[in-house]
């Protein structure tokens, strides 16, 4: 872990010491997932864990309506399906692949051995997760928001988390549909889609024939996000 730095959207790999990360790294066996792949599915039985090496995963669950609702995005340095591998329940969400992700699959006895002997890693699991509950309830507080103002701080985390800087701006290259992305911001897809060519006809987001989003300005964004309205 980066001593006295601010690990807040640092992956698990991030927050560990170089010691315990590289003994992480030496668990299980590689694997590796094409561009939708499902990595686990929702009820599931298995009870490995997955540490995604490259790519990004979406994990998604199934809401009382029987909607996939898309619970969060995560990158590489994340360790996925540990909560089954941990307390040896059933899945309870589905994580799928955005894009090629190659990772380190390892088995539950494997896993729960390490987390014994090394107790950090707990901590550091919680606190990524805290960070995901931290920015679930930022997006609450935006619901009496316009539209435009969630789906900008939506872009806006998504971008900082997953995205790359290039000479033209950020680039999210990540296959999100309005529909996932309406489930993140808590609304209809169809406010969704609206919202989002709003912000494409101001010009504060660009998008490319393969669903890649490029924010030219992102303290534009940012504004929208804390409230500017758009022209």
């Amino acid at each position: 872990m980066r001593g006295g730095a601010d690990m807040s959207g640092a992956s698990l790999l991030e927050r560990l010491s170089d010691r315990v990360a590289g003994a992480l790294l030496e668990l299980g066996g590689p694997v590796g997932y094409g561009s939708g792949e499902v990595v686990f599915s929702e009820g599931g039985d298995d009870g490995h864990a997955v540490l995604v090496l490259t790519g990004a995963v979406k994990v998604r669950a199934t809401d009382e309506a029987g909607d996939a609702a898309l619970l969060a995005v995560l990158s590489a340095g994340n360790l996925v399906g540990e909560m089954a591998a941990l307390d040896g329940q059933p899945r309870s969400a589905t994580v799928v692949a955005c894009g090629p992700v190659t990772g380190r699959l390892i088995p539950q006895h494997q896993l729960l051995d390490f987390v014994d002997f090394h107790r950090e890693v707990l901590v550091e699991l919680f606190r990524v997760r805290a960070d995901q509950v931290r920015w679930a309830n930022e997006l609450r507080r935006a619901m009496p928001h316009h539209a435009a103002t969630r789906i900008a701080r939506v872009l806006g985390h998504l971008v900082r988390h997953h995205g790359s800087r290039t000479t033209g701006g950020w680039t999210l290259d990540l296959p999100l549909t309005n529909v996932e992305l309406a489930s993140i911001a808590g609304m209809k897809s169809r406010t969704a889609e609206k919202a989002f060519s709003r912000l494409r006809d101001a010009g504060v987001v660009l998008t490319s024939t393969r669903r890649a989003v490029l924010v030219p300005d992102l303290p534009r964004l940012d504004l929208i996000a804390s409230g500017q309205q758009l022209p």
